[in-house]
């Protein structure tokens, strides 16, 4: 999995990072603060190579899946649609069924 791999180096950099500001005398918030800058600026450039694989390995994990949650609005969108057509009985919303899936309407 690109994406641990790329996680576990960027926290490694800002580690390295905050034990050089550590060396370099800088204590409390402003060390941590200041090494999780510097280590994300260095990760920026530094581990070009690992983000790009990441985000790629993100892209085509999500590309073939559907979330549960749009799945789940479509399949109670669907189910609440033929709930009002059956309940109408109304031959204006078949005859727009029919137009809307390629079927003329016989009575025109």
């Amino acid at each position: 999995m690109p994406v641990i791999v790329y996680s576990a180096l960027r926290l490694l950099l800002i580690g390295i990072a905050g034990a050089g500001l550590y060396l370099a005398g800088m204590r409390g918030v402003l060390l941590v603060a200041a090494a999780v800058l510097l280590g994300a600026a260095l990760s920026y450039v530094l581990l070009d190579r690992f983000r790009q694989a990441s985000a790629l390995w993100l892209q085509r994990r999500a590309a073939g899946k559907e979330s549960r949650f749009g799945r789940g609005l479509r399949a109670d969108a669907d189910a609440e649609d033929e709930d009002v057509d059956r309940q109408r009985g109304d031959p204006a919303s078949e005859s727009s069924d029919r137009e809307h899936h390629g079927q003329a309407d016989p009575e025109r």
